[in-house]
């Protein structure tokens, strides 16, 4: 797999217009791609509190509101958001279905996304306005951040858009959103939690869930927010763009690779299990909003998922085997009409079936929505700040349904065949136990400090397994 020799992180849409005054866009991003590092501009100085909302259908009815209380619940629709702010420049937060954004009447920008940075001159007291559509989905005004005004900056703390060199293709590939904890040491490696979005998300979603950078902060979690290139239900590519994106921050900053975790509402929480019980060994806690655990294929997915088999290949149930090491929270409203409830349930039962380490939170009252989200995502990121996952645990599990699934936790299998393999392999006091290897396998190769034991230790092979096992020095 091909990756870049250095990520940079870059200025969010336009912060580059100080610079020769309105640089276009493509031009700004170009300038920061070529310079690299983890730096970019943003804002310092007051932030503002009071805001002005009116709704499109009565824009002469405005309600005062405090940052605070931006996010109580509101009915789909547009609505506008002014504020009054004097200083050189105002960054306005990433907001989802944040579009046209005016300074004194002028039109500013168009729609773009993530923290919009824009000139205002330090002369007078400007207005600034900026427009918002509440979806259905989220049911409230989604901001991440307060909007600030005063002089603009070079950070390498809060939001910005990872670039690096990814080897697909489709929306947003080489793109992913981070967050980086103020006064965080990013010499020092510490936990990240990776969100993957939902269907027709992108990137930024989750930046626009102020609950989840405030906690974020709190706790001293990295985020890292990385495409799933498009509806894509986190099949192969898309997965490997995750891994892909986790590399790419863990060559700008420090990141404790037993302390990653992973978390996703509705396709992404489908995501988020799916990649994690393919990679048990790359992440610590799992978290899985209203996702799917078996795909029904006479539904919308049928597009992309054209067979059975290619189901198979990314239905977390049907590698649940593999998460015997990996904490998994499942969180789903029982009023969910877009995907049932039993989705979760179904999973959690595979789960408590294993003895595996399993939490089940089941909503009355609630659907498919970004409010269930908020109501736990605090308690999602105070988990991820503690999990842990273990280097070389003494019992492998691993089932494999993909040709380049072949290794957890320093355990390696040789496939012979294209059908699914299976392993479990244990550690006890008189040596290795292969308990049930499938025909499918023909050598397991355990690498070192696989397991715990010593290398050379005596192996024991249940009846009727035919395949070798051998150590590898390296």
């Amino acid at each position: 797999m091909k990756r870049s020799a250095r990520a940079s992180l870059v200025p969010c849409s336009v912060l580059a217009v100080f610079t020769r005054g309105c640089v276009a866009e493509a031009e700004a991003k170009a300038e920061a791609d070529a310079s690299g590092g983890l730096g970019h501009d943003t804002v310092n100085g007051a932030f503002i509190e009071k805001m002005h909302i009116s709704a499109a259908a009565s824009q002469t009815e405005t309600e005062s509101v405090e940052f605070s209380n931006l996010s109580a619940p509101r009915a789909p629709g547009r609505y506008t958001i002014q504020v009054s702010a004097t200083g050189n420049a105002i960054r306005i937060p990433h907001c989802n279905g944040r579009g046209v954004v005016s300074v004194d009447g002028a039109v500013r920008d168009n729609g773009s996304k993530g923290p919009l940075i824009v000139p205002l001159g330090a002369d007078k007291v400007h207005t600034v306005r900026f427009d918002v559509v509440v979806s259905p989905y989220e049911k409230r005004i989604a901001c991440g951040e307060r909007v600030r005004a005063g002089d603009v900056v070079h950070a390498s703390e809060g939001i910005s858009l990872l670039r690096f060199a990814s080897t697909h293709k489709g929306p947003n590939a080489g793109e992913a959103v981070v967050f980086v904890p103020r006064g965080h040491d990013m010499s020092a490696p510490g936990p990240l939690l990776v969100g993957l979005h939902p269907w027709n998300g992108g990137p930024w979603t989750y930046a626009a869930y102020r609950e989840l950078l405030e906690q974020a902060q709190a706790r001293d979690v990295t985020l890292l927010m990385p495409s799933g290139l498009g509806n894509s239900l986190y099949t192969s590519e898309a997965e490997d763009e995750v891994l892909q994106a986790i590399d790419a921050l863990g060559r700008e900053m420090a990141v404790d690779r037993s302390r990653v975790s992973v978390w996703g509402a509705s396709m992404g929480g489908q995501g988020a299990t799916t990649v994690a019980f393919h990679q048990p060994d790359r992440f610590a806690f799992v978290a899985s909003y209203f996702g799917d655990a078996r795909f029904d294929r006479s539904t919308y997915v049928r597009a992309l998922l054209p067979t059975d088999d290619a189901a198979h290949k990314i239905n977390p149930i049907d590698v649940v085997d593999n998460a015997r090491h990996l904490a998994t929270w499942l969180i789903h409203g029982e009023a969910d009409r877009t995907s049932p409830v039993v989705q979760s349930t179904m999973l959690f039962e595979a789960l408590r079936a294993r003895q595996f380490t399993v939490d089940f939170d089941r909503v009355p009252l609630m659907g498919h929505e970004g409010p269930l989200v908020v109501t736990f995502i605090r308690r999602v990121v105070d988990r991820a700040a503690e999990a842990r996952a273990p280097s070389f645990p003494a019992r492998v599990s691993f089932r494999s349904t993909r040709a380049g699934d072949t290794e957890a936790y320093g355990v390696a299998i040789q496939r012979a065949s294209a059908s699914d393999a299976f392993l479990d392999i244990e550690l006890r006091e008189d040596g290795v136990y292969v308990l049930q290897p499938t025909a499918a396998i023909s050598r397991i190769v355990l690498r070192p400090g696989a397991l715990g034991a010593r290398e050379g230790c005596k192996v024991h092979i249940a009846k009727g397994v035919t395949a070798t096992v051998e150590w590898r020095a390296k």
